[in-house]
């Protein structure tokens, strides 16, 4: 008997599913029904059914998820959608990630349901028939095997090079050992791509990308492309039937011109391509898709939509463009302050002279540096420029290039001069007592010790603070404490509890609490988004 999992979460339907057929007739057997795709991946797990009947949208798991978590694992799971009508275009690119049918909810009939089954039986005695050794599988089940393979030999080490030769004849895989060039596409403003395929969790995008990658690729050489990490592809072209560079280096670069005509044309988006050194014999490859991942590393501040050659000299350099363009940054600081500027003229001259530009983690560093340092240096701490300083910072973690951020960094700026532009100027007495709050905020401070340093009555001078830097005393302390916590979590790697006492909170909880209240997250939120965002190019399943 094949085993049936069903995946529904409206329970009436479930229960028509599961009471309405004849199951034996199809040598079938419902072993399980769930509600969800979660309760649906531990059923799998435990039970391995043969075939899976799964609605598309659920709760706490949807239907795309679990058919990518089971075909990450068996590729010949037989798989049928469950959908809505209103759902059916959803349910048709499904049907690329390897379903092999679907079944209308609420307006299917008995005898469309037999079909189905029918077919399902017909696909399981097929594949029963064949040897352990057979190779007839579906195109997805193929490319699925095919996947496994190579990101088991680039990223597992499973296989030696002998193994993996052998191995990629029995899946067929179109690659020769000879002439080979590894290219690792990366794909500019990714998530409006997913926005676009309503696609939150990209099994679609990547399916269809693939797609597209496997109908263009195939015009030329023996290639194979899978699904690399989040934005990124990895293209392995082989030319075996010329030892001509020339020659070579020509079809490599109409593939690659075909494959950005294709992505501009049918997806609106702009790739860029890394191209490894060219070797015979797989024992390269590892070394070689490390050379195309780095090849990209330029693409941030040199510009997307470029191919970029590993080694070739003159890519880690900027335009004398874009370097007058940072060093114009510090030019829009002078109506704030002519003393901002000079100094920030030097940071930048430093940020180009050690060459920060060159790796997308030193250069966000940097950015958000800049963002903070005006906030204390300019007396701008408030609840206003803590929520604008705060929606740059989310903004620049996004941005891609360096071009996106010296954009963004200088409608930072322009809104700060609006901001200032709106201000008084401080009283001396006030100016007085924000210096003493910027020497001493690391101290038990109250607000009789400054009014004692301004020489003015505490109900005087907390009536005339309130009213200039429209916060009052403590309000203001607290927030500038947390600008001083921000700028601590930027620049070093003290554990959140010694940044607190740093800055003058006596309760870890206390420090807890209030930079939660100000920022909208805590301390450990506040440095994990901040790690997230600084190293995402780094992260990879690569062990």
């Amino acid at each position: 008997m094949y085993r049936v999992l069903l995946v529904e979460d409206e329970i009436l339907v479930r229960l028509g599913l599961k009471n309405s057929i004849d199951w034996n007739r199809f040598r079938m057997q419902v072993i399980a029904d769930v509600a969800n795709g979660a309760e649906a991946w531990d059923a799998y797990k435990k039970m391995q059914p043969d075939v899976v009947i799964t609605d598309l949208k659920m709760p706490v798991m949807g239907g795309l998820e679990l058919i990518a978590k089971i075909r990450s694992v068996n590729p010949h799971t037989q798989l049928v959608i469950l959908t809505c009508l209103e759902e059916f275009e959803l349910a048709r690119k499904a049907m690329s990630l390897g379903v092999r049918d679907y079944i209308v909810k609420h307006s299917v009939s008995t005898e469309e349901l037999e079909t189905v089954l029918s077919k399902l039986e017909n696909e399981l005695a097929r594949t029963a028939e064949k040897t352990p050794a057979g190779t007839i599988v579906s195109e997805a089940d193929i490319g699925i095997l095919k996947e496994n393979l190579l990101k088991g030999y680039l990223f597992l080490n499973r296989y030696s090079p002998e193994e993996f030769g052998r191995k990629a004849e029995e899946v067929n895989l179109t690659l020769s050992p000879r002439q080979i060039i590894v290219c690792a596409m990366e794909i500019d403003a990714f998530d409006r791509l997913r926005e676009k395929f309503k696609d939150d969790k990209g099994q679609l995008v990547r399916s269809s990308l693939l797609n597209v990658l496997n109908e263009v690729i195939k015009l030329y050489g023996l290639s194979e492309v899978f699904h690399d990490h989040d934005n990124r592809y990895v293209i392995l072209f082989s030319y075996p039937g010329s030892d001509g560079e020339k020659e070579i280096e020509e079809s490599l670069y109409r593939m690659l011109g075909h494959i950005r005509r294709v992505m501009t044309t049918y997806f609106n988006v702009v790739v860029s391509f890394g191209i490894s050194s060219r070797e015979n014999g797989f024992p390269h490859l590892r070394r070689q898709y490390r050379e195309s991942v780095e090849a990209l590393g330029p693409a941030f501040a040199k510009g997307t939509g470029k191919n970029y050659v590993w080694g070739r000299k003159g890519d880690d350099e900027l335009s004398p463009e874009t370097k007058s363009r940072i060093l114009a940054l510090a030019d829009l600081w002078e109506p704030a302050s002519v003393k901002y500027r000079s100094g920030f003229a030097e940071r930048l001259n430093e940020f180009l002279d050690r060459k920060l530009f060159r790796a997308r983690t030193e250069a966000l560093r940097a950015f958000m540096q800049w963002l903070h340092d005006p906030v204390l240096s300019l007396r701008l701490t408030g609840e206003e420029m803590t929520v604008l300083c705060s929606a740059y910072a989310e903004r620049l973690v996004q941005a891609g290039t360096l071009d996106a951020m010296i954009c963004l960094y200088q409608d930072y700026v322009r809104e700060i001069i609006g901001l200032l532009a709106a201000r008084k100027r401080t009283s001396s007495s006030v100016t007085l007592a924000l210096r003493y709050i910027e020497s001493h905020f690391a101290d038990d401070l109250s607000l009789q010790q400054v009014a004692d340093v301004v020489s003015m009555n505490a109900n005087y001078f907390s009536t005339l603070f309130k009213k200039e830097m429209k916060l009052n005393f403590i309000d203001y302390l607290l927030q500038y404490r947390v600008e001083r916590a921000r700028e601590l979590f930027l620049n070093s790697n003290l554990k959140s509890y010694e940044i607190g006492e740093r800055v003058g909170f006596a309760n870890t909880s206390h420090f807890s609490r209030v930079f939660k209240k100000v920022l909208g997250v805590s301390p450990r939120e506040y440095r994990k988004q901040w790690d997230e965002g600084a190293s995402e190019d780094d992260q990879h399943e690569m062990g």
